[in-house]
């Protein structure tokens, strides 16, 4: 069932709007290319909504003190312990196939974003 949450306006680039859907938490991000995901609003590790946390950009390495910054990858980060979650997938950046969160089919239609669920 597609829900109505926000128009596109409302939600600016790489920013972020928690709304709630049939009693569930769900976010709505904007990423920086403009693209609009929603991802369940629950760390899965200990409850926080992701929401209260950061958009940022996914960031490796492949030494100590080296930061490699992903363009293409990024992450919402949990407020309580920074698990981080890529906003387009919903998986962890540290166990993709074991951690991650619900993301939901969104739609987007004369400036209105919707969710579907």
């Amino acid at each position: 069932m597609r829900h109505q949450v926000c128009t596109v306006r409302e939600l600016e680039l790489f920013q972020k709007v928690p709304v709630q859907i049939n009693g569930k938490a769900v976010v709505v991000v904007r990423s920086e290319d403009g693209g609009v995901y929603a991802l369940r609003d629950v760390c899965p590790h200990k409850g926080p909504c992701l929401s209260d946390g950061m958009m940022d950009k996914g960031c490796t390495s492949n030494e100590v003190g080296e930061y490699i910054f992903e363009k293409e990858k990024e992450v919402l980060r949990c407020p309580w312990h920074s698990w981080e979650f890529d906003i387009r997938t919903g998986k962890s950046l540290f166990a993709p196939e074991k951690v991650k969160v619900k993301t939901y089919e969104v739609s987007v239609e004369n400036d209105q974003v919707f969710v579907n669920m």
